[in-house]
């Protein structure tokens, strides 16, 4: 045996036992290997998601997005989605994180939540929280931490809370509110 077919022999065996050890120190399949790495990311991106009838449900932006594989859920920083009413007007919601679950049929926001009535819907209505949970196929959404509600001359601030973007906004338990009539 020649001293290069002895070399390659041993640079194989080499090869080997390494590759062993590191799939023997990552839990010893492949599955954990692709568990770590996202299934997919866009970056500075522009959705829209129709119902089951062919109507948008909501649009969404942000500068990046990305999949598990594994949970088979979204992750997303710094969201904006605009979700319309049945009239076709669309409320403005941020966060800065957000969360699509595996049957997509929840939007988990996280994180100085702003959802921003239609400007041509009155009465202008702000709503500010730490989460908020949106369920675009029914046009509802639901929060279970202190929520401020502005609204012209009236602020309330309370726990949870229950939207229909097309009808009502209520806020749940402790609920405060400071009234200023406005001039007309």
């Amino acid at each position: 045996m020649s001293w290069r077919a002895g070399l390659t022999i041993v640079l194989l065996l080499a090869a080997i036992a390494s590759g062993w050890s590191v799939w023997h120190q990552s839990g010893g399949n492949a599955e954990t290997m692709a568990a770590v790495r996202s299934e997919y990311v866009l970056h500075d991106y522009e959705l829209v998601s129709l119902d089951s009838q062919g109507k948008e449900s909501f649009t969404l932006r942000g500068p990046r997005l990305q999949r598990d594989p594994g949970a088979k859920s979204m992750t997303l920083d710094t969201p904006k989605f605009l979700v319309p009413d049945r009239n076709g007007a669309y409320w403005d919601v941020k966060a800065q994180l957000g969360r699509v679950p595996d049957d997509g049929q929840q939007l988990q926001l996280r994180g100085q939540v702003v959802a921003t009535s239609p400007t041509q819907v009155p009465p202008p209505t702000r709503i500010e929280t730490e989460e908020l949970n949106i369920f675009p196929n029914e046009n509802r959404a639901t929060s279970a931490a202190i929520v401020t509600l502005t609204r012209p001359g009236l602020t309330m601030r309370g726990r949870g809370l229950q939207a229909d973007f097309d009808r009502q906004v209520s806020l749940l338990s402790d609920v405060r509110y400071h009234y200023v009539p406005t001039n007309r």
